[in-house]
C-alpha cells in the first residue's frame, strides 16, 4: 500500500539543504615560503619571479582569437597579418615585463620612528643591474590594510630608494611585513611580481596626549627664599625685585607679564630639573593614558630644562638633548620592557 505524501502549498515548500561553502583561494605553500636575505639583500632571480596576464591581457587574447577566427572564416590576408603582428607585440610585452624585474636587488634602508596613530615610514633600497632601465617598479604591502604602494624608475646600474608608509595603532616595535614588488610595464598586459622578506622594524612611540596639562615644574628658591626662574633667552636668572637694584637690572617685559617686579641676577644659572614620575600621575589614568601624557611632557620640555623619567622598573636620570629625548621616548614605547630590546623579525 503506497503511502501518500502530505499536501504542501507552494509557499511552504521545504528548502534544499545548502551545499558546502566554497573556501577562499590561498596561495600554495611553496609560494608562501620565506626567503631569507643574504647580507640583508634579496635578489629577484628567475626562480622567484611570477607572471600572469592581467584583465587587459586576457581581453587582448580574446580579441586576437576573434580576429584569427574572422580571418580564417573570410580568408582575409590583411587580417592574418594584423593578428600575428599584434600577437608578436603581446609576446614582446611579456618578455619586457619579465625583464623589468629580473636580477633586481632589494634591501632595507631605514625605518623612521613614529607616534601611535601616525604612519611609519620604511625605506627600501632598490638597485638595477643588467637591464637598461627599470620602469614603474611598484612596492606594496598587500597584507597590511591602509598601506599605500610606492613606485620608482631606475636608469641603468642605478640605485634608488622608495618609502612605504604603514598605519600604526599601538606602541612598540612594528615589523615590516612581506613586501610585494610588481610591474605592469610596458602596456599593462602582464603583471610580473615577486616577494621580499626584509628584517626591518620601526619603533612606535606612544601617541602624545592632546591638550595635556602643563609640565609639573616648580620654581627653584634662591638663597633668600625667593623664587628664581629662567629667563626666556636663557642668559641669566630672574628673581623678585629688591630695594636698591639698579634700573638696568629690572626685567621690564617679565614684570609686565607676571604683574610682579622682577630683576635679572646677571648670573647664568643651571637649567631647571623636572622629574616625570609615573606615580605622581592621577590614579584614574590607565597605563596607556599615563604613557601618552608622559610622552606629551617629554616633547613639551624640549631643551629648555633637564627632564628625568621614572617608570615602574625604569629610571632615566635628568638630561636634555636629542639623544636623551629619544631615550625617554624609547623607554615609553617599550615599557614594561627595557630600552634597547631587539626588534622582532617580520612574518610573511
Amino acid at each position: 500500500m503506497s503511502r501518500s505524501r502530505p499536501f504542501s502549498s507552494p509557499g511552504t515548500a521545504s528548502k534544499a539543504a545548502p551545499g558546502p561553502r566554497r573556501q577562499a583561494w590561498t596561495s600554495p605553500p611553496w609560494l608562501q615560503r620565506r626567503r631569507a636575505p643574504r647580507q640583508g639583500v634579496v635578489t629577484l632571480d628567475r626562480r622567484h619571479l611570477y607572471i600572469l596576464p592581467t584583465r587587459a591581457g586576457l581581453g587582448f587574447a580574446v580579441l586576437l582569437m576573434a580576429m584569427l577566427l574572422t580571418s580564417l572564416n573570410y580568408n582575409i590576408s590583411l587580417g592574418f597579418a594584423l593578428t600575428f603582428l599584434l600577437g608578436g607585440i603581446g609576446m614582446a610585452c611579456m618578455w619586457q615585463a619579465y625583464r623589468n624585474l629580473l636580477d633586481m636587488t632589494v634591501a632595507g634602508a631605514s625605518a623612521a620612528p613614529a607616534f601611535a596613530g601616525e604612519p611609519a615610514a620604511f625605506s627600501l633600497r632598490i638597485s638595477g643591474s643588467d637591464a637598461p632601465v627599470r620602469i614603474a617598479v611598484e612596492a606594496s604591502l598587500p597584507a597590511q590594510a591602509g598601506a599605500q604602494p610606492a613606485s620608482l624608475s631606475l636608469a641603468r646600474d642605478a640605485t634608488g630608494e622608495l618609502s612605504l608608509h604603514m598605519p600604526t595603532s599601538q606602541r612598540g616595535w612594528l615589523a615590516l611585513p612581506r613586501v610585494t614588488l610588481s610591474s605592469r610595464f610596458p602596456l599593462g598586459l602582464f603583471r610580473v611580481w615577486s616577494y621580499a622578506d626584509l628584517p626591518l622594524a620601526a619603533l612606535v612611540y606612544p601617541g602624545p596626549e592632546p591638550g595635556a596639562p602643563p609640565l609639573p615644574f616648580a620654581a627653584q628658591p634662591d638663597d633668600d627664599g625667593a623664587a628664581s626662574l629662567p629667563s626666556d633667552d636663557g642668559a641669566d636668572q630672574l628673581r623678585r625685585y629688591r630695594s636698591g637694584d639698579p634700573m638696568h637690572r629690572i626685567a621690564w617685559k617679565h614684570s609686565a607679564r607676571t604683574g610682579h617686579w622682577l630683576s635679572r641676577t646677571g648670573e647664568a644659572g643651571s637649567l631647571p630639573t623636572c622629574w616625570l614620575d609615573w606615580q605622581a600621575l592621577p590614579q584614574k589614568l590607565g597605563s596607556e593614558a599615563r604613557l601618552s601624557r608622559l610622552c606629551a611632557w617629554v616633547l613639551a620640555a624640549g631643551d629648555t630644562m633637564e627632564i628625568g623619567l621614572r617608570l615602574p622598573g625604569v629610571e632615566i636620570p635628568p638630561g636634555r638633548g636629542g639623544a636623551h629625548r629619544r631615550a625617554c621616548l624609547e623607554a615609553l614605547a617599550l615599557w614594561p620592557g627595557r630600552a634597547g630590546q631587539a626588534p622582532p623579525q617580520s612574518t610573511p
